[in-house]
């Protein structure tokens, strides 16, 4: 211990003066690695902050574009819908339709077959089983018929309330709750929309030829029409039979079925038909008639049916014709038995009204309004915010005074991100390839994110203070 006293006491002055550097310099350190921490923290703050609203801006434009996607494709879904509604009410008028005119078949077969009594009593029980066949048939259709007639208006009111969900209203409530739900303190809004979005209509009246093309290339053969046949029979000669100026297809009768069914022109009436009549054949009128051919006649009406579905009118009754408007597959042909099915009509318009309201009055993209028809886009900005004192900064945590006290500049004491997506149409890669323009007929909205263009730039811009 002496020894190591003694040794300190002969340290030189200058040794004795050097002491403590090493202190101050650690120090001098210590306090630089300080003010590095508190400068690293509140930018790794800030950074963390602009990343993680930048993510929350890009969800929810996607969500909001996704939103008005769902809403144009549940429109696509819903006219599909509309359009099946409209095919089912043309089968159930055509059931009816055809039921009725079976009936007045077996009716007739039976009167005629009144001579051969165990044919007519076949005919007879095969009548009663058809009458009540029509009674039923009738009865189906008027239900079926206004039953799908109000789906039909309860699927156009549900197209104009989701219409009303993809304003920018609604999106921006849509983008607001994702930000807020990538963080609690996040806001974001939905810019208005610019001249690249996609406004749809609804079409009425006259303009509804584009759903009555549609539906009518949605009904099946038989329901379509024409119901028609012609049968020459061989064993029932004509009155012209071996005359060699008729020629050989005036020497016997025919059978002549005609039906179909069809929408009037003005899209508010369903009609079907159907007639069967025995056409035959005689000598032209006059001294010399038989010299110069036959000509052909309706010789009796064997069977007929007729079903209406009319529209209603300003009242809201249905206004029925009573008759055929548009001759449905031709039913005019067997005059007789079409004025004998007419003269039914007639008689049960007011028993058979079926509520029907005329042919949807369904939205679709307004044509004449869109920049692009033919490949419409719809642009969804989102502008979201954060406020600054809400980022845990050194400052903001109030630490640091004086010179160490550094505080932040944000636009508004806030960071704002813009995010941007839009809605286009596009077919699906597993679709059938072909062709095919944008409509509200086929759900192929999609979306996807995109670059904010200068037009977005500048109004969000006019946000941010």
């Amino acid at each position: 211990m002496r020894r190591a006293l003694e040794m300190n006491a002969i340290r030189t002055p200058q040794a004795r003066h050097d002491a403590g550097q090493a202190l101050v310099l650690c120090l001098l350190v210590l306090v630089a690695a300080v003010l590095g921490l508190y400068f690293l923290f509140g930018t790794a703050q800030v950074s963390s902050t602009r990343h993680r609203l930048n993510n929350a801006a890009d969800a929810a434009a996607w969500s909001a574009a996704l939103w008005r996607a769902r809403v144009l494709n549940y429109q696509a879904y819903a006219n599909r819908a509309v359009i099946a509604q409209e095919v089912a009410i043309a089968q159930a008028v055509t059931l009816a339709s055809w039921a009725r005119y079976f009936e007045t078949f077996t009716g007739t077969a039976a009167a005629i077959s009144a001579a051969y009594p165990p044919v007519s009593a076949v005919l007879s029980v095969s009548a009663d089983l058809a009458r009540t066949a029509s009674l039923l048939a009738a009865q189906t259709a008027t239900e079926e018929i206004a039953a799908r007639d109000a789906y039909k208006r309860l699927l156009a009111l549900s197209q104009d309330v989701l219409q009303r969900s993809a304003d920018t209203f609604a999106l921006g409530a849509v983008a607001n709750e994702v930000a807020r739900a990538n963080d609690r303190r996040f806001f974001a809004f939905a810019l208005p929309d610019d001249d690249t979005g996609v406004p749809t209509r609804r079409y009425e009246g006259a303009d509804r030829e584009r759903l009555g093309a549609l539906v009518d290339a949605s009904l099946d053969a038989f329901v379509r029409g024409p119901r028609g046949l012609n049968l020459t029979l061989w064993l029932l000669p004509s009155l012209c039979f071996g005359n060699p100026i008729a020629g050989p297809d005036a020497w016997f009768h025919e059978l002549h079925k005609r039906g179909g069914t069809v929408m009037t022109p003005e899209f508010e009436r369903w009609e079907a038909g159907d007639t069967l009549s025995l056409h035959g054949w005689r000598p032209r009128s006059g001294l010399f008639g038989a010299f110069r051919g036959c000509r052909r006649y309706e010789a009796l009406p064997l069977g007929w049916g007729g079903v209406e579905a009319p529209g209603l009118d300003e009242q809201g009754v249905p206004a029925s014709a009573g008759g055929f408007l548009a001759n449905p597959g031709d039913v005019r042909h067997n005059a007789m038995a079409a004025g004998l099915a007419e003269a039914e009509m007639l008689e049960h318009a007011s028993s058979r009204s079926t509520g029907f309201s005329g042919i949807a009055e369904v939205r679709d993209l307004d044509y004449a309004a869109l920049a692009n028809p033919r490949f419409p886009r719809s642009a969804v900005a989102v502008l979201a915010r954060a406020e600054g004192h809400d980022t845990r900064t050194a400052n903001v945590l109030n630490v640091g005074v004086g010179r160490l006290r550094m505080p932040e500049n944000y636009a508004g004491n806030r960071f704002w991100a813009l995010g941007t997506a839009e809605v286009y149409f596009r077919r699906p890669s597993s679709a059938p390839p072909r062709q095919e323009f944008a409509s509200l007929y086929s759900p192929y909205w999609q979306v996807r994110l995109t670059e904010p263009s200068d037009a977005q730039r500048a109004r969000a811009q006019g946000y941010v203070r």
